[in-house]
């Protein structure tokens, strides 16, 4: 029996798509500040949960 795969065309919902924006901006804003990639991750992670908390 095979296994069901999403299809790496399926498309990302817009919510998704600026999640990870604004994920990808966070860690390239904490690498310039100095941060190390991996820092720099984790804190935008937590940035981003930070913000979906409130709304």
């Amino acid at each position: 029996m095979k296994r069901k795969s999403k299809s790496p065309e399926s498309p990302l919902d817009k919510h998704t798509v600026e999640e990870l924006e604004f994920q990808e901006r966070l860690i390239i804003k904490y690498m310039k500040e100095g941060m190390t990639r991996e820092e720099a991750a984790m804190q935008a992670l937590a940035d981003l949960r930070e913000k979906m908390d409130r709304r």
